[in-house]
């Protein structure tokens, strides 16, 4: 905090002497985003505005800084200055990106669907706008239109966690694939074998595939991974009481198709799949030396603009505003969980330049009979100064 403080001050005393000047003003504002205080920053983004309105950095960090705010009577005007942005950048894929976003959150599907889609046209593998363009489809019931999108997007990235768990989630619920969706759940968990979303998803395709013995036990090694998560609790209890049930009617507790998945032909089929999982991680894999590492790709670092931006080799900044409001959407299950999930990763400060903020809002389902929906933050910093002449 001693070294915003001393940034605010020596920019406050550099404004004594020039307040003509847009750049001090953006800089300023940059320090108030870093020390936590929106409405102080966005007073100096207008500033910097009132000087000079075709500001590039002002007028998209402004309008970033309203889109995240959460008060939809600030998205008018967000929505104004991001229009402004891509007339000055129009090659930038992430003022697209943010007019898309700011539509979605407007529930206004046509121009999100063709922002998006502008967006990957300049950035090919654009992680948040192929998983957002996907999840956009599937809130509008078209869950097959989502599908190759995903597909993209695994191409590029096939260590994907939310897509995987949506594309699961489509191939479960629309195609009634079972198969497709167990290889997605299982990609995730040899990426992170303590991924409870995955785990969970992965016990109802048991459930789905009658094998409940099976189910029952995969739920308390999920249970055992989250012990806190009542919605886990309560569906091993589910499945607990249907077995329960099934006994004393003197029913098997596994069908035919699941008992022979999971006893007679387990290990023949674990080898066949963990084939055609290699060869699919292959194909998936084959965008991702073009565009990249995973995660480096979505810093998405901007050209120098006429203010010569120069970056300090940040990697994430935190966002300023965590109330955005939640997009609800509708799934078939038994038992639904709404839940929230956002997260912020931290950045350095440096005295010498400022960290502009930039944030991809990322959702998804969760499927079948817990299918708690989620809302994301998947952020990336823009490393940018205004240099002072």
């Amino acid at each position: 905090m001693n070294k915003l403080t001393e940034a605010r001050d020596a920019y406050l005393r550099a404004l004594e002497l020039d307040r003509t000047n847009a750049d001090l003003w953006y800089n300023l504002a940059i320090v108030y985003i870093e020390m936590k205080e929106p409405s102080e920053a966005l007073k100096n983004f207008n500033h910097a505005l009132e000087l000079n309105p075709r500001h590039k950095l002002a007028l998209f960090n402004s309008a970033l800084l309203m889109q995240e705010s959460g008060e939809p009577k600030f998205w008018p005007e967000a929505n104004r200055r991001f229009l402004t942005y891509v007339d000055e950048e129009p090659e930038d894929a992430n003022g697209y990106f943010n007019l898309g976003m700011l539509a979605m959150d407007a529930n206004e599907n046509a121009a999100a669907e063709q922002w998006m889609r502008k967006a990957i046209s300049l950035q090919a593998g654009f992680r948040s706008a192929l998983f957002n363009l996907a999840l956009l489809y599937s809130q509008s019931k078209r869950e097959m239109d989502a599908l190759p999108v995903l597909d993209e997007l695994l191409r590029h990235h096939p260590e994907h966690v939310k897509g995987l768990i949506l594309k699961g989630d489509i191939l479960m619920n629309h195609k009634k694939d079972t198969r497709g969706a167990k290889v997605c759940f299982e990609r995730i968990l040899r990426m992170d074998p303590t991924n409870v979303q995955g785990k969970h998803n992965l016990c109802v395709v048991y459930f789905e595939e009658r094998d409940l013995p099976r189910a029952e036990r995969c739920l308390e090694e999920t249970l055992a991974l989250a012990p806190n998560e009542e919605y886990v609790r309560r569906h091993l209890s589910i499945v607990r009481n249907k077995m329960a049930a099934m006994s004393a009617a003197g029913q098997p507790l596994t069908s035919s198709e699941g008992a022979a998945t999971s006893t007679k032909k387990e290990k023949a089929k674990r080898g066949k799949e963990g084939a055609e999982e290699v060869a699919e991680g292959g194909e998936e894999g084959r965008g991702a030396d073009a565009v990249g590492s995973g995660a480096g790709d979505e810093k998405n670092v901007r050209k120098s603009s006429a203010e010569s931006v120069r970056g300090v080799g940040v990697d994430q900044s935190e966002s300023l505003d965590s109330s955005q409001s939640d997009k609800r959407t509708k799934a078939t299950c038994l038992l639904c969980s709404m839940n929230r999930s956002e997260d912020y990763p931290k950045s350095d400060i440096f005295l010498e330049s400022h960290v502009a903020v930039q944030a991809a809002k990322l959702q998804y389902f969760i499927i079948s009979y817990v299918c708690a929906t989620y809302r994301d933050n998947d952020m990336w910093s823009q490393n940018m100064s205004a240099t002072t002449n």
